[in-house]
């Protein structure tokens, strides 16, 4: 038996601990795509890597959070969007994803409040090593989400009072609600979990039964584009697509894998994942048509991502680099065999943006840059053109990275970041 655990409106319940004036009313986590990362002001930041796994994306907070202006206005418009809301604010229809502004419309009461990264991060990852000392196998799905696989460790017929035990003691140790579903299979036991929140456990033995009438919208990862896919051909419910296999299956590995999930026979295992596939950093912004302006902006990622790589000790070999424009985006990857430097990646990032862009007015959006494919430092074997130029220039970033690790990551910029 497989089990999924997500912890009830997490930020907001981790907020309840350091404040529990904040019980009972309705609140709401708001986020913001960074308002602060392209101000030519020094912000004094570092980064959060509790938890370093690939489920969850780095964090960078600002020390003098003090001195910064109001989290949620901009030009005196209210910014940001929910991330997450208690039960409370929920009874009005507020939800995940909705506009700030449209929350507080809605209720007048609502106490919106800005994230602590570093309070959420130290608690999942506190709450994943109490879970790997009470389970065998677990999978963090996400920062508030986990996988467990209970085959041959608990009989089938205690597994519902065990995770019950645990839901309570998640709550006696940390202070946070959660919800547990249990299945056979892993996505079955994540669908499950919607079932019985908030701070419940379902237990599913007939899955056939139990998704026959639930609304394919409510399956994880049927997507818009796939959910329209298939109400083309009238299929609405999770037993509508148990009966369309043949239909299914022929939209290839897509379609096979979405059916096999939802009939739970998938027999996709729970496997505890280390270590990071990918390090990456995107902004979304208004839209800019000022070249010299998004090459700033490049600039400014690019330290930032150096300082991630740096700070975790990897070695990639492949650069990605998207575009997002108004009504279209772009994106090209290249590997590269090069000892990883500031100059060397940047000079690349703009070679790419130039090129992908060329001749293009178009307003643009959102910026992203991420590096993968990371090796050991024993098979990068560079090219002898490069490498001298590539240990001076690797070992001048470790020295920026020092300072920036003490000083904070904005002590040492590009003169093309201020101008």
């Amino acid at each position: 038996m497989n089990f999924h655990l997500d912890l009830d409106a997490f930020f907001v319940s981790a907020e309840r601990i350091n404040n529990p004036r904040l019980h009972g009313k309705p609140v709401a986590i708001g986020g913001r795509s960074d308002p602060y990362i392209f101000s030519k002001e020094r912000l004094n930041r570092d980064i959060v890597f509790q938890n370093t796994g690939a489920f969850v994306s780095a964090v960078f907070i600002d020390k003098n959070e003090a001195n910064l202006p109001d989290y949620f206005k901009d030009n005196n418009k209210i910014r940001g969007i929910v991330t997450t809301s208690s039960y409370e604010a929920r009874s009005y229809g507020i939800k995940t994803g909705m506009s700030i502004a449209e929350a507080k419309n809605r209720c007048k009461d609502l106490i919106v409040i800005k994230p602590n990264h570093v309070l959420y991060h130290n608690l999942s990852k506190s709450l994943r090593e109490y879970m790997q000392s009470q389970i065998p196998t677990i999978e963090q799905f996400s920062i508030d989400e986990f996988f467990g696989d209970l085959s041959g460790w608990i009989d089938d017929d205690k597994i519902y009072s065990f995770l019950v035990t645990l839901r309570d003691n998640v709550y006696k140790k940390f202070k946070l609600p959660c919800s547990i579903g249990i299945a056979p299979s892993k996505w079955t036991s994540k669908l499950a979990t919607e079932f019985a929140k908030p701070f419940g456990v379902k237990k599913i033995d007939d899955v056939d039964s139990f998704i026959q009438d639930i609304p394919i919208e409510k399956f994880p990862g049927i997507g818009k584009a796939f959910q329209k896919k298939l109400h083309k051909y009238k299929k609405f419910t999770l037993g509508d697509i148990k009966e369309s296999k043949t239909l299914l299956y022929s939209w290839g590995n897509s379609g096979k894998c979405i059916y096999d999930r939802v009939c739970g026979c998938d027999e996709e295992s729970v496997i505890e994942k280390n270590g990071r596939k990918s390090v990456g950093i995107s902004r979304t912004f208004d839209a800019i048509t000022d070249r010299n302006e998004l090459k700033r902006r490049f600039y400014i990622l690019n330290r930032h991502l150096v300082f991630m790589v740096s700070k975790l000790e990897l070695i990639p070999t492949t650069l990605n680099l998207s575009i997002q424009y108004k009504y279209s985006s772009k994106r090209k990857q290249i590997t590269f065999n090069r000892l990883l430097n500031e100059q060397f990646l940047i000079e690349s990032i703009i070679d790419i943006f130039e090129e992908l862009d060329k001749n293009s007015t178009n307003e643009v959006i959102k910026l992203s840059i991420s590096l993968t494919n990371f090796i050991k430092k024993e098979k990068l074997h560079p090219s002898v053109l490069d490498i001298h130029k590539d240990i001076k220039l690797n070992l001048l970033m470790k020295k920026n990275h020092e300072l920036r690790s003490k000083y904070g990551i904005d002590i040492l910029r590009s003169a093309k970041e201020l101008l």
